[in-house]
């Protein structure tokens, strides 16, 4: 996909700019920010365009720019024609006569080209009347509102109609109707389909696809020992149950969805401290597989869906349900939001910091869920699919009653705490009184200290010689600014023994004191026991409508700075639904609009052109290398036609059919004799194949293909038996190096998969960087894939790499130390070693071991623990050496 031009400058000119470091706290409701720039009431009538702009442009600017075809394009006799602009784009921009095209010229005197130039009262007179809001224009102006899609019917924006399974001349190879149609597509090039792959390597095929690990020992002996009918639907069952399941493909959805454990706009990568609890809903989600119509729904309006106003009002504590279901909205939480509380005292923070913040939530909705690039709409008709600008807002709406760039809650104040008003009215008085409790023992303990502390100052005092006694005393009690020199000089000299503070006062007293030290114990121990009484809720970060109608304008050319007249919420017209996008009226005063949920069940409707095709289509991607569509962040017109298009609507329907199951959608695409071909044929089928399908779009063999960045991570762990099963909670942090690289701490072993690795937008970690972890700058629909040599460098030279493999060398050595090479590839390649591979790595063991064994740092050793060091050392050069080899990293 290739962005707008024009939509990448706006967006680096919103987010151009520094600011200083600033702490949120929590709140527990909603709290608006007044918009950056907003000018105070003054006793100055407000100007006007009919009054004080016209004037001026009548008396120096109608010579060129009004009549019927004014200069450029640029008609200065009518209001409206200020925002809407002439050829060079906008003459004014609202609320920023700095940034407008008008005020630059007219201020550097290049415009009027010719005649008198503005003086600079008149120059001012424009400026203020920009910066105030522009009085008098019409916003109502040129807006491309053309519903006009003759000749545009794209075949993705019609619902999927269920074919026929063909009938095929090889019915043998046909388990189920996913064979028919790639080999009803394969018969008509004359091609045949690959031999089915041996069990081993199905099972490890398997295992990567759906968790991400090298199978087991365990699991292995079983696939293999089982001679029963259906034994692969078993094996494929028991991996989809497996918990290690959702820990995959949530990072598949993740993905798509954008998730980050950071902030990263501008030069700060702020942690986000409770985004976590969104990626432990997906995991769940996946694990149990939530039917993906209700996943959906969740991610969109949970809290509407569950209705967790009326449980906050009503219950006694928020339902599991509830909890859930504002835990999920999490998802329009995922996109990259700067805003502090100190930004409401940047001018126009709404259009540079807020407006981009709904931007991206708005095209990773619809790029996940749609597979379209809506955001070609945000400044003009989409170039390419039947998307009026309009059309845009009118979904960009649908969200705006909860992120509003004009009224918007600093994202670390945007929160909800798990309890409902009964519980945290109930929590509001304990603790207050267990606050007025504490305050009375801090007072308490605070007195002693204050009298203690004047007896010590008295004692210390008294030890001074008396003729500078009072002049101590004297300049002590003077303001540090009131002093004079000598006043100071005595404070410097005494201050700070005669009135230690901090822990030198603590100290001090407790051995001068006697009373002190055991009061300051007992004191501390009660308001321990006290503040155990304190109630804490847990918090999530989510999203929820704030109150009062949100108004959502068409910007012009995407401008937040020129806003168009309001549209109300809608959807893209073009797409054929059953069902019409419907906003239900609520009654005057409800916590929520409704507007996110009626969108989630237009999005969700069983027939739908979009959703379920853009979901099966990507799980198809995971599974082949490639899409049937291979866009699939892209099913418009400019993306790529579908290569098995009856195939795409006949699993859409089965799985709308299958009650949006994932899982199931699993069994029917790894049970088909499609899904176990051998990547590899014979000379003459391979020659064939390539010639008629060189990119193997047909099917006729499976592809092989490289793990991503997460899989090789995980299975290096899994591998050396240092892999952590703990799952959910706080990510592991991650820190930089002085050597650049970004890590997990060594420390942290046995360590944990890689979607608990913190995902820092700015700083990713370095191995994860390397395979290709996509950097989150909005959100990441499809993985690139690079083979260069920095890659195998990290391999070789990483510290998690060297420490892999000797955990790895460990593991051999205590499994089977009569047999290491056997072991080591049995454990790394899933599969027994042949003669030639064995001879060869038992040759380099031999080889190393040597090596190691006359290493200069072995002079003080004994023979027998320089025998045993060189024996793992060598181990572990093997062992690292397998882990970097490409069978590990790519999954046949």
């Amino acid at each position: 996909m290739r962005p707008c031009r024009c939509l990448m400058l706006l967006r680096s000119s919103f987010l151009a700019g520094s600011v200083g470091l600033g702490l949120c706290v929590a709140a527990t409701h909603p709290v608006g920010v007044a918009v950056a720039g907003d000018e105070k009431p003054t006793d100055k009538p407000a100007l006007t365009f009919e009054r004080d702009v016209l004037p001026l442009f009548r008396s120096k600017c109608f010579r060129c720019h009004a009549g019927v075809e004014p200069k450029g394009g640029l008609n200065l006799s009518q209001p409206s024609s200020l925002l809407a602009g002439g050829e060079s784009g906008p003459a004014i921009r609202i609320a920023a006569a700095e940034f407008s095209l008008l005020y630059e010229k007219v201020a550097s005197d290049e415009m009027p080209a010719a005649g008198p130039k503005l003086t600079a009262a008149e120059k001012g007179i424009l400026r203020t009347w920009i910066n105030e809001g522009a009085a008098g224009v019409d916003r109502a102006e040129t807006v491309d509102r053309s519903d006009d899609i003759a000749g545009v019917e794209l075949w993705s924006f019609l619902p999927p109609v269920r074919p026929k399974v063909p009938a095929v001349a090889t019915r043998d190879r046909v388990r189920n109707p996913i064979d028919a149609f790639i080999l009803r597509a394969l018969e008509a090039k004359d091609l045949s389909p690959a031999p089915e792959a041996d069990r081993l390597t199905l099972l490890r095929r398997a295992s990567f696809d759906l968790l991400g690990l090298p199978p087991s020992q365990e699991d292995i002996g079983r696939f293999l020992g089982d001679e029963h009918p259906g034994a692969h639907g078993r094996m494929i069952d028991r991996l989809l149950a497996s918990p290690r399941y959702g820990e995959r493909w949530a990072r598949h959805w993740l993905d798509v969805a954008g998730y980050a454990d950071s902030a990263g706009v501008l030069s700060e990568d702020r942690p986000l401290p409770l985004i976590w609890k969104y990626r432990d809903y997906v995991v769940r989600a996946f694990n149990s597989d939530k039917p993906y119509d209700r996943f959906l729904q969740e991610q969109i309006a949970g809290d509407e869906l569950t209705g967790y106003w009326t449980a906050y009002e009503t219950q006694d504590r928020l339902p599991d349900d509830v909890v859930e279901g504002i835990t999920a909205t999490g998802f329009l939480r995922t996109a990259a939001d700067a805003s502090r509380p100190d930004f409401s005292t940047i001018k126009n923070a709404h259009a540079q910091y807020y407006y981009p913040t709904l931007f991206d939530t708005l095209q990773i909705v619809c790029s996940s869920t749609m597979g379209l690039t809506v955001q070609c709409a945000r400044c003009h008709r989409h170039k390419f699919d039947p998307i009026p600008q309009v059309e845009y807002y009118r979904m960009q709406s649908v969200f705006m009653s909860a992120l509003r760039p004009n009224d918007w809650v600093p994202q670390m104040k945007r929160r909800l705490f798990v309890a409902s008003k009964s519980q945290q009215e109930a929590a509001d008085l304990r603790n207050a009184e267990v606050g007025r409790q504490v305050k009375a023992l801090q007072a308490e303990l605070d007195e002693l200290k204050q009298r203690l502390s004047e007896t010590l100052f008295e004692s210390r005092l008294s030890k001074l010689p008396e003729e500078i006694r009072e002049d101590v005393k004297a300049a002590l009690a003077i303001a540090e600014k009131e002093r004079n020199e000598v006043q100071a000089y005595l404070v410097a000299k005494f201050g700070k023994t005669l009135k230690p503070e901090g822990e030198e006062l603590e100290k001090v007293l407790g051995e001068q004191f006697k009373e002190y030290g055991p009061k300051l114990k007992d004191v501390k121990a009660r308001i321990a026991e006290i503040e155990r009484r304190r109630v804490h809720f847990d918090e999530i970060r989510a999203v929820y409508d704030l109150p009062g109608r949100a108004t959502t304008p068409v910007l012009l050319r995407g401008d937040p700075l020129t806003p168009g007249p309001p549209v109300e919420p809608g959807v893209i017209s073009a797409i054929r639904t059953a069902a019409p996008f419907e906003e239900t009226p609520l009654p005057v005063g409800a916590p929520t609009s409704g507007r996110r949920l009626a969108f989630a069940r237009w999005l969700t409707q069983p027939d739908h052109p979009l959703t379920a095709r853009v979901m099966v289509n990507r799980i198809w991607r995971h599974h082949f290398g490639t899409g049937i569509v291979s866009t699939t962040e892209d099913f418009g017109v400019s993306g790529s036609p579908p290569s098995h298009p009856q195939l795409l609507d006949w699993l859409a329907t089965e799985f709308v059919c299958n009650g949006w199951s994932i899982k199931q959608l699993h069994r029917l695409i790894m049970n088909s004799s499609t899904w176990r071909q051998r990547s590899r044929t014979g000379r003459e089928q391979h020659k064939a194949g390539t010639r008629a399908d060189p990119e193997n779009r047909l099917l006729w063999r499976q592809n092989m293909q490289r793990l991503e960045a997460e899989p090789i991570r995980d299975a290096m762990l899994a591998t050396s038996g240092t892999l952590s099963s703990a799952m959910y909670g706080s990510p592991h942090a991650v820190h930089r190096l002085k050597s650049g690289d970004v890590v997990v701490p060594a420390k942290s072993f046995p360590q944990r998969r890689s979607i608990y690795v913190q995902v820092l937008r700015l700083n990713p970690e370095s191995l994860l960087q390397a395979f290709d972890q996509p950097q989150m700058s909005i959100n990441c629909t499809q993985r690139s894939q690079s083979t260069v040599s920095t890659q195998a460098l990290t391999l070789l030279n990483s510290d998690l790499m060297v420490q892999t493999a000797h955990a790895f060398a460990d593991r051999v050595l205590a499994e089977q130390p009569d047999a290491p090479v056997t072991r080591a590839v049995q454990l790394a390649f899933s599969r027994p070693s042949t003669d030639v591979e064995h001879r060869l790595l038992a040759t380099f063991l031999d080889e190393q071991t040597a090596r190691h064994r006359d290493d200069p740092e072995n002079k003080d050793a004994t023979a027998a623990d320089i025998a045993a060091r060189a024996e793992r050392e060598a181990l572990a050069d093997l062992c690292q050496m397998l882990l970097s080899a490409n069978e590990f990293v790519y999954v046949d």
